[in-house]
């Protein structure tokens, strides 16, 4: 098997170099090379290696069924944690990409050596940056601006009527997009006679009639000391280049456990208290959705209750509808001014004033949670009681009625010892299922309401894991993948511990030995 396994990872490995090679390669005859073509090179190599390795060693042909579980295991488990594990420990988000940043050019008006001063510190924004624009990569630009004649625009490609200036790089394009009614900044990429290709789509038909294209040279510096306005480059520029402005790079690095000192600092206002309702969440729903499951499947076993078939039915239906449209219907119900609850209440005289279930105050919407997930997971556990009901024989309850014993009796001397072995597996299930149930919480209350003790990523009923998506995708310029990487492994550390303690408070673990 290990043998097997070896071959396999090395034919695998081998697809991989040639896939990269492929493209590396490929780009140097043909630099718009697309990147999936790496991936049809990379399956052929395997392929080939394959072959060879079945005509040497005869006895692996039955593992080649394997391989296709080996790449998907790869693709889809091994490599998106190695991806996470990876980025815990970088500052990566969306102001920080590897991107180069269009909007940070700003133009140069003193050069000395690699000493430079631009016109603009705020527009070129090293705020967002992990260390200012310290290691940070930069373009130094010379450009002038020509205006030309473009004959057709297709598939990030526009065709000028006449060719570039030869011996001048063609640095970007100015589009005026009569649609909307201002001008689209295109980067060029490659340069083909009269084909420009353009690094994005313009969105909308551009004026044909006058294109600004700008021309001239760039350099590729690293910025190693910043004061204000004065950038010490790395390296002088080339002698005869006239710098006229700097654009710089998106950088990201990587910053060892600030992801995870940053979490800590904020534990008291957003771990803490998420993690303390995550599992108080997880726990109440288990309890209460078994309550009533067993309470419902209890009646619904009865073979003297009429019509308990159609009971059965209408009791399954909120399974049957997607999550989705049932908690948005719940929204419905449960708003402030003309959900159909506050107004039942009211005409009961139950409560004078209508009551703000999922914008007020955070127990109430916690409530409200608990509510809308006890009618989502109610038919699951009712329906799982029901099947483990009928495995118990009548025979059993017959015997316990002419002992004596009641209705109550009989399902705590009966029911209840019989049930216990079907019900540990189905709520710890529901258990590990409930601690990282997004839906209900980002569908129903998106996590508010907010409140005084938490953070504005970590609000009344947000869970761990829409306190990690609120991280991740909520704050940093919308992508702060880096810092959302690392609540996910702490996410995953604590959901191990907590299943642990789970499964040996349970005795799920533990091996049962036959006498």
């Amino acid at each position: 098997m290990l043998k097997s396994l070896a071959l396999l990872s090395a034919a695998i490995a081998f697809g991989i170099v040639v896939g990269f090679a492929f493209v590396l390669v490929g780009r140097f005859v043909a630099p718009g090379l697309p990147a999936w073509s790496g991936l049809l090179a990379g399956m052929l190599g395997m392929v080939v290696i394959l072959v060879a390795i079945a005509r040497r060693f005869a006895w692996i042909m039955p593992w080649y069924y394997v391989l296709p579980a080996i790449v998907f295991l790869l693709t889809f488990t091994f490599f998106p944690v190695g991806l996470t594990v990876w980025l815990a420990f970088t500052d990566y988000s969306g102001i920080r990409n590897g991107q180069l940043n269009l909007a940070t050019n700003t133009a140069i008006t003193e050069l000395d050596d690699t000493r430079v001063v631009i016109a603009d510190p705020v527009v070129f924004n090293c705020a967002d940056l992990r260390n200012g624009c310290v290691d940070v990569r930069a373009q130094i630009l010379s450009v002038a601006e020509v205006t030309v004649t473009a004959e057709s625009y297709e598939e990030n490609v526009i065709t000028l009527s006449e060719p570039p200036p030869a011996g001048r790089t063609v640095v970007e394009l100015q589009l005026f997009l009569p649609d909307l009614g201002f001008d689209f900044t295109a980067t060029v990429v490659e340069v083909d006679g009269n084909d420009i290709v353009l690094a994005r789509p313009v969105p909308f038909p551009p004026d044909l009639e006058a294109v600004r294209m700008s021309i001239g040279d760039r350099q590729l510096r690293t910025i190693v000391a910043e004061d204000g306005a004065v950038l010490t480059l790395n390296a002088p520029l080339p002698d005869g280049f006239e710098a006229t402005s700097i654009v710089r790079y998106n950088d990201y690095g990587f910053i060892g456990w600030r992801n995870f000192r940053t979490i800590i600092s904020r534990a008291e206002r957003s771990l803490i208290p998420v993690f303390t309702w995550n599992v108080s969440f997880a726990f109440l729903t288990i309890l209460i959705n078994t309550a009533f499951g067993v309470l419902l499947a209890v009646l619904l076993n009865n073979p003297d209750l009429r019509f308990r078939n159609a009971y059965r039915t209408l009791l399954i239906i909120p399974w049957a509808l997607p999550n989705i449209i049932t908690i948005q219907v719940w929204r419905g119900f449960l708003n402030e001014n003309f959900g159909a609850v506050n107004r039942l209440l009211m005409l009961l005289d139950i409560t004078p004033e209508p009551i703000s279930w999922l914008l007020g105050d955070a127990t109430t919407a916690r409530a409200a949670v608990l509510l809308v997930n006890l009618w989502l997971g109610l038919p699951f556990m009712m329906t799982a009681t029901l099947g483990a009901l009928s495995a118990i024989p009548r025979e059993l309850y017959e015997a316990a009625k002419i002992d004596g014993a009641s209705p109550l009796q009989s399902f705590w001397g009966v029911t209840a010892p019989l049930l216990r072995t079907a019900l540990v597996p189905i709520t710890l299930t529901g258990f590990a299922f409930n601690f990282n149930n997004f839906n209900i919480i980002f569908l129903l209350t998106d996590g508010g309401p907010p409140v005084d003790w938490g953070t504005a990523t970590a609000r009344g009923t947000d869970i761990l894991i829409s306190w990690a998506y609120n991280e991740a995708f909520r704050s940093q310029g919308g992508f702060a993948y880096g810092l959302g990487s690392a609540i996910s492994i702490l996410i995953f550390v604590i959901t191990v511990a907590v299943s642990f303690v789970n499964f040996r408070v349970t005795g799920a673990l533990k091996e049962v030995r036959n006498t």
